[in-house]
C-alpha cells in the first residue's frame, strides 16, 4: 500500500501546485498534526486541515515568487518522504532563498494524519526509518 500512498502524495502536490486545494486536501484526516521543526520559521505544531492550509498561507507571505518543487518521493512503509526545493526572495529583503525541505507524511487507514517538516535531510530520512 505504500506505493498507493506515494501516488496520494504526489498527485496532492501537483494539485497544490496547480491551486487545487479541495484536490490537495482530499486525503487529510481532519485529526491532522502537522509538525514544524526548528530551526525553521514557523517551528510549532498545527491541527487540522486549516492548521496546514494557514502555514501554507504564512510561509508564503514571507517571500516573494516561492516555487516549492518536489525533488524526489521515498517510500517508508506508512511513511511518504519528499525532499523538496523551496526558491523564492525574502519578501522584505528581496535576497534570493533556495533551500531544501524534507517532509515526512505518515498515513493511517488511507488518509495522511501527519506531516512533519525538517530542514535536514538526514533527520527527515532517520525519522522516516529509512537510516540509521
Amino acid at each position: 500500500m505504500s506505493q498507493e500512498d506515494v501516488e496520494v502524495v504526489r498527485r496532492a502536490w501537483e494539485a497544490f501546485e496547480s491551486g487545487d486545494i479541495a484536490t490537495a486536501y482530499a486525503d487529510l484526516s481532519p485529526d491532522l498534526v502537522t509538525v514544524v521543526n526548528p530551526p525553521l520559521p514557523l517551528a510549532g505544531t498545527y491541527h487540522g486541515p486549516e492548521g496546514l492550509l494557514q502555514l501554507a498561507i504564512d510561509w508564503a507571505e514571507g517571500f516573494d515568487d516561492l516555487v516549492m518543487t518536489p525533488q524526489e518521493y521515498f517510500d517508508a512503509g506508512d511513511h511518504v518522504v519528499v525532499h523538496t526545493l523551496h526558491k523564492s526572495r525574502g519578501a522584505e529583503s528581496g535576497v534570493p532563498v533556495e533551500t531544501d525541505i524534507w517532509y515526512i507524511y505518515t498515513f493511517l487507514a488511507g488518509k495522511m494524519v501527519r506531516v512533519t517538516v525538517f530542514n535536514d535531510g538526514d533527520q527527515a530520512l532517520e525519522a522516516a526509518g529509512l537510516q540509521e
